[in-house]
């Protein structure tokens, strides 16, 4: 079973839902980098409601980049701001005082590329979530094509026979290429699940960091 999404920065709960339910995550970093996209933000939830955090990332003369060939832009104090919002978001829950060390030491290495940054998030959260399907990067497989004719060749590159994928897909995804290839088209049912938040009610779809820091156990 294989999944495969882009390198999105601290993801939400059903993505990791997701790579739970495969053997082998696929990270599609070969393809074009989204501005205002999900590659380089995500929401966490603050005393002032859901709020973005955005790693600022180098545009000028790339419009038309890569997502492994992404940089981050260092023109800005962002990552002192990132760790003060965490602090102040999360600093009063169970979770903050074993989960924010390793967060602050993702930001102190100062990785250069949008890639390497989002890779270590991922990590970090996989391994507190109890997953431990590998990841291996698109980039790696040397699989031409686009839409449904790469996805298909990246399950096919992988060993994979059934390709694991979310439902905003439907909109794009041609069954028949994965048909032709024997593999089948599973789609993921995913409930959200409710669990303790501070300030106020309950927001879904909040980073996958929120449902951590809020300490409500090791499984999505």
């Amino acid at each position: 079973v294989v999944t495969i999404h882009q390198p999105d920065f601290i993801p939400w709960l059903g993505f990791f839902d997701r790579w739970s339910r495969s053997d082998v995550y696929v990270v599609l970093d070969t393809v074009q980098f989204i501005r205002r996209g999900w590659h380089h933000r995500d929401r966490i939830k603050t005393p002032n409601g859901p709020r973005w955090l955005t790693v600022p990332v180098a545009k000028k003369g790339r419009f038309e980049q890569r997502i492994a060939d992404t940089l981050i832009d260092e023109s800005s104090n962002w990552r002192a701001k990132h760790l003060s919002t965490l602090r102040a978001a999360y600093v009063r829950t169970s979770g903050f005082a074993g989960l924010f060390p390793e967060v602050e030491a993702i930001y102190g290495r100062n990785h250069r590329r949008l890639m390497d940054h989002n890779r270590e998030f991922l990590e970090l959260i996989a391994g507190r979530l109890g997953i431990t399907a590998p990841m291996v990067l698109a980039s790696d497989l040397g699989v031409a094509g686009s839409r449904s004719e790469l996805l298909a060749g990246l399950v096919e590159a992988v060993g994979g026979d059934v390709y694991l994928t979310g439902t905003g897909a439907r909109g794009y995804l041609d069954e028949r290429i994965f048909g032709e290839r024997c593999i089948e088209v599973r789609w993921q049912e995913f409930d959200h699940p409710v669990y303790p938040q501070l300030f106020g009610g309950f927001e879904p779809g909040m980073s996958a960091l929120d449902y951590l820091m809020n300490g409500p156990g090791r499984q999505a």
